[in-house]
């Protein structure tokens, strides 16, 4: 790991990039809203809009009927009959709007108008034509250049429908007013026109609407359209990207009592054709040659919607290339009309069977599946050997809350290397698995336990594609389609341990009778478990009924954590629930620790399923996705993983080959926004498709800068497609630099005045909320925030639209320490981010400090958790032994000690537990938890980091501390200990210590130095099993990789092994750090080595001999440990004779006389006795003795230093090594027979 780590997230708002155009303001009084100030005082008056709307009348042709007329609202309808352009006029104009540079108009209806700027003299007018439509709109009429013409304006006229006779509609404008802000939003200019042209007009009062007429290229020029007689005869050619190409015919009118669109059509067999009235509300059928009705159903239409429809659209061909022709006979709208509407049975499950069969299978629209039902099955044979077909598909329709299912089973025999493709869709998500047939009859399992319950309820169909994205014919057959539960019978699998204690009957319930007698307390039955039978069943529920008073002990897995007792207090029978990762064994003892004993239960059911574990959510989790990635089309996409995380993709396809992956339900579960920024070849695209669905796809056009997309989504992902250049044939490669998912909350709701009637809130149906105010002074907007909701979340995003100029103060937390002050801009939008440790509420002001009244749109408004950029210290050792807080009230108190240590006492009950919750930016990127305590012998404690089962550990307290360490790569996030679980207990136990650092797990990569010598078994709990055969010095070797390992100080290494052999562990290659180890008995050996940094470690089995032998590395870690402040060390008189008889020691004065007498005895030694010399990394010793005669000073038995006496008697040495354990002295080292002496007159160990 790098010494330090930038954590950095990249986070924009729904899928936009917004410049940011607000700019935080010099806050000189942080507790109050700060006001812009004007340094240049003015008394120029406020402008006022102008409000145009009230007073209209009919310019008197009587073609007008006005029905609202106020300051608020124009609603009017219209008759044209024989004036073309009749008009209706606002009232005169007296206000000099010279001042203003824009006119708002905000219209919606059924018509067109012309709306026209009259004057008080010749001066020309200036108009614009408006087509209005049942959607509201709003224009902004730019007037920024026409003072002066503005300064004559004395009227507005309307026209509707202009040069129009025998017209009629209505319109409705709620807005027409003169601003003084420039145009932005929609903006139009003088002589804008969008009334539509070549338009089929509905009269309003015929019961038929006939629209065949005036058909046209929608876009490109791909049809030809020849009208003969009352039908149009149309023949077209579609190559490659036209595929969707469409032809209209224009319509406008009321549309409010029509709900059918009828198209009778004829043309080329087999080529499918749509109809298309809105977005979503369309009909497709397959050609025939003959006269065939297209029915489109717009009844559930809104009557907004209805009346917004501006064209009915013709796909020929729909969706593919190629050349045909068709003719349309009849085209119109209708209130009622009889026709034959296809019918799809659904198969509809009752929610309560464990088993539900699927059939009605029908095919999906291209005419591809002939499909015959005999019995229960399904003969099905397919042809699609022309292009546009090769996602043809058949469909069964489903209905239901399918969450307690966990999987489908299909039973199909079809044709040896044919492949389907199995589906399963939804509202909320969708799976799909390849099939590749083998010519017998095959039941294929569709796994539903990856799908959150959410998803499995909102399923409504089953898909089957022959020849997925291929051409090809072929046949199969369905022999049953079934969802089934993971529910598995264990209730017949029960067996007596002990002989004539438990006589079990089995039927539809199993009977046992029991007898015991004495020394048979513990006599019990069992049920042993196949482990493939039960692979993955998370649940056992057992239902028992017995004698009342009676006593059952039910202890699955023999572990006594789970076990259940229950005593009957009546014959009714008794539901019991163990959960456990799996399953292999049920114990039952009948009365236990009871004997003699006889009695009878019944057990009724033992189930073991799968049920989805409900996991603790974490809002602030950011899941890497970009991995995993899988092309679903053989040789088309082909991935590289970088080493910056970085995913490289290159392509190499034809048609609608994507690429996809399908995430884990259980691992995304609550994330709701994806982030994924991409770089490609410029002007390339993609299609990104979350959950396969149409309305999140996205598309992506490539230019010079990375392209960041965010999909917010509340109901969660469970796929991803990409498809690279879609639908063309083509080779290139474009790069995902990030893919994400995370969490967000929505807060663009729920916002209120703080003021009565100053702010009012539209919200929209795109998620906007517009916000209308009339205010003075500080009147302010607020929202308060569900601590719980928006708990974690530390960046809050908004973005807004506002008029030109105005501003807007923006307060998070009510703090002026956040406040962020805005000014609109001609930008349409304005991103604001603000960063806290949490938010509780906001508080918006609409032009601060004013009177005012005008408008702004809150686009969306998002509270998310963002990683934030910390530069990651390796070497933290974070004290933790603090902000402990009981969980249940009354039950821990916590007595902080002034040497660092806590106090608790517990008086509590069953579960009660103590916690504490660690701040996430203060522990980011520690991943060891080391705690020291202290208790009452024989007292137990439960400690679980992370309200972790997996890491959970229970402390038996002995006469000694007890260091936990607990090691987890992801890191924590709390902490919580129980006294004495599961008891009514009241004592006392001492947290001495809790710390969180970091820590480097080295017991892997390791190698041999020499061939066929060492080999290293890495087991399950993550020791290392080297077995060696090996001669002299041959050894094996890790070295480190240099960043990841910076500023860690300490290789802790603990090793176990055959008593009596020996291993040396030389760090660095390090003589200096070079230990011995004799392994002694089989108890585990910790070796601690300390050293400013660490490259490598040799491990020497038996050295310098030959030998075969085993051993276990239990861990190896580095990490830091900050080193002890150690006052220097006085050793001068602590030495002795290490054993040979030759050194005498005399104190003298504080120096200490050694005098010698060697008799072949050349390398006897003088040893440091001083006990404690741990954490001293420098030795000084100063000596006087003989000129010229010589004492070898040696550290560590490692690092040497002759000492030769000057003229003046005198020598000094200073030896550096890391945790100095030894210090030995050879008096004329090396010769065999001498007599002398020499004196210590100082000798110190250090830290430096």
């Amino acid at each position: 790991m790098k010494n330090a780590v930038k954590y950095l997230t990249l986070f924009l708002v729904m899928g936009l990039l917004f410049t940011i155009a607000a700019c935080k303001q010099d806050d000189p009084t942080p507790s109050e809203p700060t006001p812009t100030v004007d340094p240049t005082p003015t008394d120029d008056p406020v402008i006022v809009d102008f409000n145009v709307l009230g007073n209209w009348a009919d310019d008197g042709d009587g073609v007008y009927t006005i029905t609202t007329n106020t300051a608020a609202e124009l609603e009017f309808s219209y008759a044209k009959g024989t004036f073309p352009n009749a008009s209706m006029s606002s009232a005169l104009i007296t206000e000099d709007l010279s001042v203003y540079k824009k006119l708002v108009i905000t219209v919606e209806g059924a018509g067109t108008m012309l709306l026209r700027l009259e004057t008080s003299d010749s001066t020309p007018t200036r108009e614009v034509g408006l087509n209005v439509t049942g959607i509201q709109g709003t224009y902004e009429w730019n007037l920024i250049n026409a003072a002066s013409f503005l300064e004559k304006v004395n009227k507005i006229t309307i026209i509707a429908a202009p040069d129009k006779e025998d017209s009629i509609g209505v319109i409705s404008l709620t807005k027409l007013m003169f601003q003084e802000s420039v145009a932005d939003g929609f903006i139009i200019n003088d002589g804008f026109n969008n009334i539509p042209t070549n338009v089929n007009e509905y009269n309003g009062t015929d019961e038929i609407f006939n629209f065949n007429d005036k058909w046209e290229n929608f876009a490109e020029e791909t049809y030809t359209i020849v009208k003969d007689g009352d039908v149009f005869n149309v023949d077209f050619t579609k190559g490659a990207g036209f595929e969707w190409s469409a032809m209209q015919s224009k319509v406008q009118g009321t549309f409010t009592d029509f709900n059918f669109v009828v198209v009778k059509v004829s043309g080329t067999a087999g080529q499918p054709i749509i109809v298309k009235a809105a977005d979503g509300v369309e009909t497709r059928i397959i050609l025939s040659g003959e006269i065939q009705e297209v029915v489109v159903d717009i009844s559930e239409m809104a009557v907004a919607q209805k009346n917004a429809i501006q064209a009915i659209l013709i796909f020929g061909n729909a969706g593919r290339v190629g050349s045909g022709s068709f003719t349309i006979h009849e085209a119109f709208m209708i209130d009622d009309y009889d026709y034959e509407a296809p019918v799809f049975v659904k198969n509809i499950y009752n929610g309560i069977d464990s088993e539900f069969a699927v059939g009605h299978w029908f095919d999906g629209g291209d005419v591809v599946y002939t499909i015959t039902e005999a019995d229960t099955e399904y003969h099905v044979e397919y042809s699609k050997l022309d292009g546009g077909l090769e996602y043809a598909n058949m469909q069964a329709l489903i209905e239901g809350d399918f969450s307690n299912f966990a999987k489908i089973e299909f039973e199909i025999t079809g044709q040896n290397a044919k492949t389907v493709l199995l589906k399963v869709e939804g509202t909320q998500g969708v799976k799909e698995v390849p099939v590749t047939f083998d010519g017998t009859r095959q039941v294929i399992v569709f796994d539903l336990m990856t799908m959150t319950p959410t998803q499995l309820d909102a399923l409504n169909k089953l898909v089957i594609f022959a020849a997925p994205g291929g051409i090809g014919a072929g046949e199969f057959t369905i022999h049953s389609v079934k969802f089934l539960t993971s529910d598995y019978d264990a209730n017949g699998l029960w067996e007596e341990v002990d002989a004539d204690t438990y006589d079990i009957t089995f039927g539809e319930t199993t009977t046992v009778a029991y007898t015991k007698v004495a020394t048979q307390e513990w006599a019990h039955m069992r049920a042993l478990f196949d482990a493939e039978d039960v692979a993955g069943l998370n649940t056992l529920t057992i239902v028992i009924k017995g004698e009342v008073g009676k006593e059952i002990l039910i202890k699955p897995n023999d572990d006594g954590a789970i076990e259940q007792s229950i005593t009957f207090i009546d014959t009714d029978p008794v539901t019991l629930t163990f959960k456990a990762e799996t399953f292999v064994s049920i114990i039952l003892f009948a009365e236990p620790n009871v004997a003699p004993a006889t009695g009878t239960f019944e057990i009724i059911s033992v189930t073991l399923s799968y049920v989805i574990p409900e996991a603790d959510f974490d809002p602030t989790l950011i899941l890497d996705i970009n991995n995993n990635w899988e092309e679903n089309d053989p040789d088309t996409y082909d991935f590289t993983y970088e080493e910056d995380g970085s995913v490289t993709v290159d392509y190499d396809k034809t048609g609608w080959a994507f690429m996809k992956q399908t995430f884990n339900a259980q691992e995304v579960a609550g994330l709701n926004t994806m982030t994924i920024v991409f770089e490609g070849t410029v002007g390339k695209q993609i299609m990104v498709k979350p959950n396969d669905s149409n309305a999140l796809e996205q598309w992506i056009t490539f230019t010079e800068d990375p392209y960041v997309l965010t999909v917010f989504y509340e109901n969660g992902f469970t796929n991803l497609l990409i498809f690279a250049e879609p639908d063309t044939v083509a080779m290139d490669s474009f790069t995902i630099i990030s893919a994400t998912l995370s969490y967000s909350v929505d807060i663009n709701s729920n916002w209120e005045e703080n003021d009565p009637d100053t702010y009012d809130f539209t919200y929209e149906e795109d998620g906007t909320v517009t916000v209308d105010y009339d205010k003075t002074g500080w009147a302010f907007m607020k929202q308060t925030f569900d601590a719980e909701a928006v708990a974690g979340m530390n960046t809050m995003t908004i973005v807004f639209e506002g008029t030109v100029g105005k501003q807007i103060l923006v307060k998070p937390n009510d703090s002026g320490a956040l406040e962020q002050w805005i000014t609109f801009t001609e930008d349409s939008h304005v991103m604001t981010v603000f960063n806290a440790s949490g938010f509780m509420n906001v508080l918006i002001f609409a032009e601060p400090d004013t009177v005012a009244m005008d408008s702004f749109t809150i686009v969306s408004a998002m509270l998310s958790y963002v990683m934030p950029e910390v530069d990651f210290d390796p070497t933290l050792v974070l004290d933790v032994n603090a902000n402990w807080e009981e969980n249940d009230l009354d039950t821990y108190d916590f007595t902080y000690e002034e040497d660092g240590s806590v106090t608790v006492d517990y008086d509590k009950s069953g579960w009660a537990f103590m916690k504490q919750t660690f701040d996430a930016e203060e522990v980011v990127g520690l991943n060891t938890l080391t705690m020291v305590f202290e208790g009452s012998l024989g007292k137990q404690i439960m400690v679980k980091p992370n309200d972790s089962n997996a890491l959970e550990q229970w402390i038996t307290f002995t006469a000694d501390p007890h260091v936990l360490v607990v090691r987890f790569a992801d890191g924590f996030t709390n902490v919580l200990i129980f006294a004495e679980p599961d008891t009514v207990a009241m004592d006392s136990f001492t947290i001495v210590s809790a710390t969180l650092s970091y820590t480097v797990d080295v017991n892997s990569n390791w190698e041999e130095n020499d061939l066929d010598t060492y080999d290293f078994t890495y087991e399950e709990d993550g020791s290392v099993t080297v077995d060696y055969d090996k001669t002299g010095w041959a050894f094996m070797k890790q070295t480190f990789d240099a960043q990841e390992v910076a500023g860690l100080n300490t290789l802790t290494i603990v090793l176990e092994g055959t008593v009596g052999k020996q291993i040396m562990v030389k760090p660095n290659d390090s003589n200096a750090l070079e230990e011995w180890i004799t392994f002694a008995d089989t108890d585990p050996v910790t070796l601690t080595f300390t050293a400013e940094s660490f490259m490598s470690v040799l491990i020497f089995a038996e050295p310098d001999t030959v030998a075969a032998g085993t051993f276990t590395i239990v861990s190896a870690t580095l990490s830091y440990v900050a080193p002890v402040v150690l006052d220097d060390l006085d050793v001068t008189l602590d030495w002795a004779d290490n054993g040979d008889s030759v050194y005498t020691f005399t104190e003298d004065e504080g120096t200490l006389i050694v005098d010698y007498v060697k008799v072949d005895q050349g390398w006897s030694t003088a040893v440091l006795t001083a006990s404690d010399t741990s954490g001293y990394n420098k030795f000084t010793i100063t000596m006087t003795g003989t000129e010229g005669k010589q004492v070898l000073v040696k550290v560590n038995d490692a690092i040497e230093n002759w000492v030769t006496f000057d003229v003046d008697g005198n020598g000094t040495a200073t030896i550096t090594a890391p945790n100095i354990h030894s210090v030995l002295l050879f008096a004329e080292g090396g010769v065999d027979t001498v007599t002398g002496s020499f004196i210590i007159t100082s000798a110190i160990l250090s830290y430096e």
